[in-house]
């Protein structure tokens, strides 16, 4: 995947989609738009490389042209977390590294939603997977209270990432009229 043409596309959604989130909440005063950072980081680059597991090949590829996400406007809000946070993770209980009820394989969370949804991506397939809010022990994805459940998303990162970019690009040409129910199912698309 290009990601620096991701990157593109996608700033050119935050472009569209923007303006009409400052319209609505100009009262409030100007809000921090949308952002793709493409400053990597490559001490973060480097500590990566060193992880035993190695991180997943599709996720360093990643790292190694965006710095980071936070699409704090779109729907329910969508960040890519920096590969420090996700380096961090790898080592605190309360993030997980398994979930027995998608998949047997290792996972690393990466990004999140709003609400407090996780998006994990395995080891050993590249496949990204939703983690709705739920319990974790010891680094194992227990349950989830969330109606959508926990499975899989995308077969890989670029592919999550795509989706995503559908989703700004339908925001960013959405029309004021338009009733809630385009909104929603672009949301169950992540």
């Amino acid at each position: 995947m290009d990601y620096l043409r991701w990157r593109d596309d996608m700033r050119q959604a935050i472009d569209g989609y923007m303006p009409r989130v400052q319209a609505i909440f100009a009262r409030f005063g100007q809000l921090e738009p949308d952002t793709v950072s493409d400053e990597v980081d490559s001490v973060a680059l480097r500590k990566a490389g060193e992880v035993d597991p190695p991180l997943p090949r599709t996720l360093l590829e990643l790292y190694a042209s965006i710095r980071e996400a936070s699409f704090a406007h779109l729907h329910n809000a969508y960040f890519i977390h920096s590969l420090d946070l996700v380096l961090d993770g790898l080592h605190r209980s309360g993030i997980p590294a398994w979930a027995p009820e998608v998949t047997d394989e290792r996972l690393a969370v990466f990004a999140s939603d709003g609400g407090g949804r996780m998006f994990a991506v395995g080891y050993r397939s590249g496949t990204v997977f939703r983690l709705p809010v739920g319990a974790v022990v010891d680094k194992v994805y227990d349950c989830s209270i969330d109606s959508i459940g926990p499975g899989e998303i995308a077969k890989d990162i670029p592919d999550f990432l795509d989706r995503l970019l559908g989703i700004a690009q339908a925001f960013s040409e959405e029309d004021d009229e338009d009733d809630d129910e385009d909104d929603d199912e672009e949301r169950a698309i992540l």
